[in-house]
This record gives structure tokens, C-alpha cells and sequence, in this order.
């Protein structure tokens, strides 16, 4: 029912439907958000039609989805006895996802993890709060997240049956703390496995441990994943068929020991914005295949001195939303290595306007700079002639 006296476009004091809809809308069109680590898909939210907003319900936790869920064996609350009925235990992928995390367990010394609350084979990983997993409104894993726990260990095939997967973190943070040792740190080792059936995966963090190897098939998650950091390891190859990670935003590979040469495909990413591959031992020469990585960012690929090459003087204008770039200890050559090869982090101020202005338009160019140029114009003429 509407209040006495109220306005045609409004309900019991608050805007109408059309033009509620209309200021949610306007508002959401103009928030720019940035997730943790530049996840988030802010272009996605500037131009949505909804389709971003519907894909985040697979990120939907098991305790959220109390509130609204009907599945078969989740009522409305999510009463904790059924997380022991048959139609929820006898599920196969979630006995199968169960089974995975005891094998993670004890593959990496989990009874030796700083926290380890709930893991316990008798009890369900979902409904009991197994510490560092997320389930979503199914019961399915979402997320492992166990940094700096004391993860130590290969980390065993099984961990491919966690088919819901969107997060996995096994990282650890720094080797100190104000000259303090980390005592936490991940020790993850060997070779990762396939994580393939993964088929939701976005972002990988395995930073700060012993991996040999990345998985061979990693490519195979190309079409969701994101963010793939595995600095400081070790390891001795780039990800395989680099230009299929077309949804790639973040790659973080330095301080390894690649060898590889620098992969033409970076010019084939077109989401790429932050590359890290500095303090590796990477060869070959960079190429204009690069300058199509138009949302680059960062990139830093210092400390690799066989690298080679020029870097192409169209990023000045191409890499627009650059911050900066660092090639400190590197071969690489040309008119920006002049200006940016004796400085760790090269800022676009500090090579970005070109040595004749010859790629600028007139919109481009700010007007201090014309008026600085009529003014040395000015004073030549003057100082030219004023004694004839």
C-alpha cells in the first residue's frame, strides 16, 4: 500500500521501482571496483549486462547460501545433521574431493601445520570448517588457502578432483620479518600436477616454496585462470602455450631459474597487465610482438642479462595505463634502454615523452609545452634582432 500523501514515484518513502532501478544502475555503472590482487573484472562492472554479476554466484560460500538454497539435502538454514544423510554423504564428488584433502594432509605433514583446525577424516570439510577451505552452496571446494602454515611436501595427484576449484594458495610470504625467520613458511616441492579438471580455476599462488615444475597441461586451465604467481621457486621453464592464456592479468614467475627464450605469445595476451620475470636467466630478444599488451601495467623483466633486443618506442604510446617498466641489468638496447637501463623501476614519466614529439597530436601535447615553445620563439626572434 502506498502512504497517505505520497509521491507517485515513490513507495512508503523511498523511490519507485523504475527510478530505484535507474540510481542502482547509474551507481553501479560508475563504481570502478578492484578486487585483492586486481582480480576483479572492473571493466566488466563499467560495462556489465549482467553477465559478470551472474558469475560470481559460483563464489557463493556454503554458509551464504543458507539463506535462500533448496538443493536436495540443504534445506532453508542448512540444518547440521544432514551434512550425515546419505543424499549428501553418498554424493561421488564430494567423497571424491574428501578423500583428495586427507591425501594433501598427509602428503604435506599436515599433522605438523601451524593450524590445521578440523581436519579430521571423520568429520565433513564443508559443514565442519576445515581450516583453509571453502565450500560453495553445493558442498564442493572452492578454495584452499593455507598460506605460511608449514605446507611442507610433494603435493600428491589427487588434488585434480577438486573440480570447483577457483583458488588455490599454498604460498608463503617472506623468509623473514624484520630479521626474525618466518617459521611458517610453505615448503611445497617437485613437480605440480595436473590440475586440469579444475575447470573453474582463476588463480594460482604457489610463491615462496621448492616447485620444480608448473604443471605441462596448465594450459588446459587457460580459459579461466587469471593469476598465476609462482615467484621465488624453482623453476627452469615457462607455462606452455603462453598465448592460450587469453583471461590472464597477472604473471608472476621471478626470482626462479628459467631459461627459456623470451616467448613471442606476450604480444598475444591482451589482458596482461602486471609481469614480473625479473632475477631469472632468460635469452633470446625482445620484439614489437610485445607492444599489443595494450593493458600492461608493470613489467619488469630485470636481471636477466641474456636478454636482448629493443624495446619498440610505440609503447609510449600503446602501453597508456603503463606505471612502469625495468630492465636494469639486461642487454636490451634502443632509445628507451637509454633512458631506462641504469634505474630499477623506469616510471612512463621517465621515458614517455619522445625525443621529437613526433608520435604526439596536437591533443596530446600539454599546453605548458607549447607555451614553453612560443616563448623560446619569441626571445630568439627578439634576441636575434633586436640590434638591426
Amino acid at each position: 500500500m502506498r502512504g497517505h500523501g505520497a509521491d507517485a514515484n515513490t513507495f512508503q518513502g523511498f523511490p519507485a521501482r523504475p527510478l530505484l532501478l535507474t540510481w542502482l544502475c547509474s551507481a553501479t555503472f560508475l563504481r570502478r571496483v578492484e578486487g585483492a590482487g586486481g582480480i576483479t573484472q572492473d571493466e566488466q562492472l563499467l560495462i556489465s549486462d549482467g553477465s559478470w554479476h551472474r558469475d560470481q554466484r559460483k563464489s557463493i560460500t556454503l554458509e551464504t547460501s543458507c539463506y535462500y538454497t533448496t538443493m536436495e539435502g540443504m534445506p532453508y538454514g542448512c540444518q547440521y545433521n544432514r551434512a550425515y544423510y546419505p543424499s549428501y554423504q553418498n554424493d561421488y564428488q564430494r567423497r571424491a574431493e574428501k578423500t583428495a584433502l586427507m591425501e594433501f594432509y598427509n602428503s604435506c605433514g599436515g599433522d605438523f601445520w601451524r593450524t590445521r583446525d578440523n581436519w579430521n577424516g571423520e568429520l565433513d570439510p564443508c559443514w565442519d570448517y576445515w581450516y583453509g577451505v571453502t565450500c560453495n552452496e553445493h558442498g564442493y571446494v572452492i578454495k584452499l588457502e593455507l598460506s605460511d602454515n608449514r605446507v611442507r611436501g610433494p603435493l600428491p595427484s589427487a588434488l585434480g578432483a577438486l573440480t570447483s576449484l577457483i583458488k588455490l594458495d599454498l604460498s608463503s610470504t617472506e623468509p623473514e620479518y624484520h630479521m626474525h625467520p618466518n617459521d611458517e613458511v610453505n615448503r611445497v616441492e617437485g613437480s605440480m600436477p595436473s590440475l586440469a579438471m579444475c575447470f573453474q580455476l582463476e588463480e594460482i599462488e604457489v610463491s615462496g616454496n621448492l616447485i620444480l615444475k608448473l604443471p605441462d597441461d596448465l594450459y588446459l586451465n587457460a580459459d579461466t585462470l587469471r593469476s598465476l604467481s609462482a615467484s621465488r621457486n624453482q623453476l627452469r621453464n615457462m607455462p606452455n602455450y603462453l598465448r592460450r592464456f587469453q583471461v590472464l592479468h597477472t604473471l608472476e614467475l621471478d626470482n626462479n631459474m628459467i631459461e627459456d627464450e623470451f616467448p613471442a605469445d606476450f604480444g598475444q595476451l591482451p589482458n596482461i597487465r602486471y609481469v614480473h620475470l625479473q632475477y631469472n636467466r632468460l635469452k633470446g630478444r625482445l620484439t614489437q610482438d610485445i607492444v599489443p599488451m595494450t593493458k600492461i601495467q608493470v613489467f619488469d623483466i630485470s636481471h636477466n642479462p641474456e636478454l636482448a633486443g629493443v624495446i619498440p618506442e610505440q609503447v609510449i604510446v600503446d602501453w597508456a595505463e603503463m606505471s612502469y617498466l625495468s630492465i636494469l641489468n639486461t642487454s636490451i638496447s634502443g632509445y628507451i634502454s637509454s633512458l631506462c637501463l641504469d634505474v630499477p623501476f623506469c616510471w612512463k614519466f621517465m621515458y614517455d615523452t619522445h625525443k621529437d614529439l613526433t608520435w604526439a597530436t596536437v591533443s596530446d601535447v600539454p599546453d605548458i609545452v607549447g607555451m614553453t615553445v612560443d616563448l623560446a620563439q619569441t626571445n630568439f626572434f627578439d634576441e636575434t634582432f633586436a640590434n638591426r
